[in-house]
């Protein structure tokens, strides 16, 4: 602890970058600061405070290194490089961010080349993508060859060389550079309108070749001119299918954040001239320690540090910390003004909520996916038979919700899960019969005792004739309370638990009378767990909604002497709910077919 007394007191107060190492000399952190004498101080304060991971980190703490720079900008610029160069264990990195592929054209060569790629390097050539798919990006390539016969191949061309052109020039995929059917000039007019059609700037290409087919047809040069209309036809016909979210031909980024209770994942949407061009999905593990500011930084430096095409503007779902920094290393990149903005209404707002949209999509594809894993469900479920200390796996898992709108409508949902996998042959739904008032404890009781006596009589019913290995409440140690006493009054020995949520709504702990386990630290086990959460509030709401709908529909209306079937269906029909009747005048209720003045001022007395 001296030592690391003595290496904070002799840290400088000025901005730079700080390497966290470990006793094998091992960098294990690499962070940036404006001060860096009051930023690693900081990692050393009230450690009672820290999250897990912090203290973790503090405790393999053996030396600090510092590197000053002049600024912050600085400082950031050389964060990210460090962090790309040593990739330490607790900074956030992007998952797979290498294994996109990407179109490269190799400008920098007298007759550029076009391949996929899945490295990015500061060459010279052009990147387009990335592609979250090989198979779009094998197809986007096989498209522009069609229209664009750029070489793909490894050969060394020379102006005015003569070697035999292969299979590519007979197909039409080629213009063979290589046997000198075509002059640097032209081909590289042709690789220009390869890369402005991959930049989205469709538009700009058909008008210059439309007034070249024009020429052509005036000059009686018709083969050419008919070669022209078909590469026209063939880029109307993408161009149709493309998604236009600009009429101003505007060139942005939209980048949108979602997050759980431990993980992130940010999704780009590249829109170029207005269109929208393509994807790009990264996943951020363990970011639970970080705020909305801090995860948003760390994704613009990492994924905009790495050679990628940065747009004059980026929108945001959320504020990055160190805006105006981040735009100034942007600058710095990109040789002109890069701005940074979070939307909150117009045409920018109603994009970045698109790209929200697609994030959450994107995120909950990935946690079906990794919950699906084999390996992952039996980690979990391991992991769960160790901290609830089961006698053996919990192969069969029922999960409870209440759901309701006070005294209307209170119905439960049973969910069940085997093997980590859903069972929905086995849910059930529940109405609340013997509960009078909005008490989820009591309605809880009262859907377990249904069930479990089912269970003790032998019923017949599959979902209720096998005994679960564990049932899970969502709610907390008071929902878990309450099916213990029905438990114990039905003389059935089962493990409970409640899945507790954070002030967010988001999966938490696991709790019982004996355990409160954080489940930020074991990823496997929090997916399953808020999967099961989520998909058993889903079915109860679900239900609710439908019984709730079904009582407003009929309830009062029919109450009323002279509504039969016909003029409440036209009833409904005209104002949509019963709620929106109520609010009607009597002129209102009169247009509609078969509402007399007589009827209509028994219908607002009735409502009223």
């Amino acid at each position: 602890m001296d030592k690391i007394k003595n290496i904070l007191n002799n840290i400088p107060e000025l901005p730079g970058v700080y390497l966290m190492k470990d006793k094998s000399g091992r960098i294990i952190y690499v962070g940036k600061a404006k001060v860096l004498k009051n930023r690693v101080r900081q990692y050393f304060q009230n450690p009672e405070e820290k999250d897990p991971k912090t203290r973790i980190l503090v405790s393999k703490i053996n030396s600090i290194e510092t590197i000053v720079t002049e600024t912050e900008a600085e400082a950031l610029i050389l964060e990210n490089t460090l962090i790309k160069l040593h990739k330490p264990r607790y900074n956030i990195l992007l998952k797979d961010d290498k294994t996109y592929p990407y179109i490269r054209i190799t400008t920098q060569d007298l007759f550029p080349k076009i391949e996929l790629t899945r490295t990015v390097k500061k060459d010279g050539s052009k990147y387009f993508g990335a592609y979250t798919k090989a198979a779009d990006a094998r197809k986007s390539l096989e498209v522009l060859r069609r229209i664009f016969p750029l070489r793909t191949c490894n050969r060394q061309i020379r102006e005015g060389d003569n070697q035999r052109p292969c299979l590519f020039y007979h197909i039409k995929l080629c213009s063979a550079p290589c046997a000198g059917f075509i002059s640097s000039r032209e081909y590289n007019e042709t690789v220009k309108e390869a890369c402005r059609f991959l930049e989205g700037r469709q538009d700009e290409i058909l008008n210059e070749l439309q007034k070249k087919m024009q020429e052509y047809a005036e000059n009686l040069e018709f083969e050419k001119a008919a070669a022209i209309r078909d590469k026209i036809k063939s880029i109307t016909r993408i161009t149709e299918k493309q998604l236009v979210l600009s009429t101003k031909f505007e060139d942005r980024d939209l980048c949108a954040l979602v997050r759980d209770e431990i993980n992130s994942l940010v999704i780009v949407l590249f829109v170029r001239s207005g269109k929208l061009m393509g994807k790009n999905v990264n996943f951020m593990e363990k970011t639970y320690n970080m705020s909305d500011e801090e995860v948003m930084e760390t994704f613009l430096t990492q994924f905009y540090g790495n050679g990628r095409e940065i747009p004059p503007e980026i929108l945001l779902s959320h504020h990055t910390a160190n805006a105006e920094i981040i735009e100034q290393w942007m600058k710095s990149m990109r040789g002109r003004n890069v701005k940074l903005h979070v939307p909150a209404r117009g045409d920018r707002k109603k994009q970045i909520d698109l790209a929200v949209k697609n994030a959450w999509e994107e995120f909950l594809k990935f946690r079906v996916n990794f919950v699906n894993r084999q390996e992952n469900i039996e980690k979990a479920l391991e992991k769960l038979q160790e901290i609830l200390n089961l006698p053996d796996l919990p192969r069969r898992i029922e999960a409870y919700d209440i759901s309701n709108t006070g005294k209307q409508g209170m119905v439960a949902g049973m969910v069940v899960f085997e093997d980590g996998m859903k069972k929905t042959s086995h849910y059930r739904k529940f109405e609340i019969k013997n509960v009078d008032t909005q008490n989820d404890y009591a309605c809880m009781q009262e859907v377990l005792y249904r069930r479990l006596k089912r269970l003790k009589e032998g019923n017949e019913d599959p979902s209720f004739s096998e005994q679960p290995d564990l049932i899970l409440m969502d709610g907390g140690i008071g929902h878990v309370h309450a099916a213990m006493e029905v438990l114990s009054e039905l003389g059935i020995n089962l493990p409970v638990a409640g899945m507790a949520k954070n002030e967010k709504h988001q999966t938490q702990k696991l709790v019982n009378d004996v355990v409160s386990i954080e489940l930020r630290e074991e990823p496997e086990l929090h997916f399953l767990i808020a999967a099961i959460q989520e998909e058993v509030h889903r079915y109860s709401l679900s239900f609710h909604k439908l019984k709730r709908k079904k009582i407003q529909r009929t309830s009062v209306l029919d109450e009323i002497e002279g509504i039969g079937p016909e003029r409440k269906k036209a009833l409904l029909k005209e104002f949509g709910s019963v709620k929106r009747i109520r609010e009607a005048t009597e002129e209102e209720l009169c247009r509609v077919r078969g509402i007399s003045r007589k009827l209509a001022r028994e219908i607002k007395e009735a409502l009223s």
